[in-house]
């Protein structure tokens, strides 16, 4: 794993949250925010989520709220074969 794909969270009282390796930000709510890493979306689950610093360049979000949960998913890409493609 090289540096541009290291990630990072860093968790304190379960109100502060900083992840590094942000790629984007997919959604921001107040009980869930959705950002993609490197080939993974991770899921932070909460009440009172807010973002108090997101920069993109450095990859860094910073977030504050009651966190209750972190989920990761692999992002998975869809091969289409031309055997399925054509199936009837």
């Amino acid at each position: 794993m090289d540096q541009s794909t290291k990630s990072n969270l860093t968790l304190e009282n379960r109100n502060n949250l900083v992840i590094t390796g942000i790629k984007k930000i997919k959604a921001t709510e107040p009980t869930q925010i959705i950002a993609n890493l490197e080939n993974v979306v991770i899921y932070v689950t909460g009440s009172n989520l807010s973002v108090q610093n997101l920069n993109i360049k450095e990859g860094i979000l910073e977030l504050t709220g009651l966190i209750n949960g972190i989920k990761y998913t692999t992002v998975q890409t869809r091969k289409v074969s031309f055997k399925n493609l054509f199936r009837g």
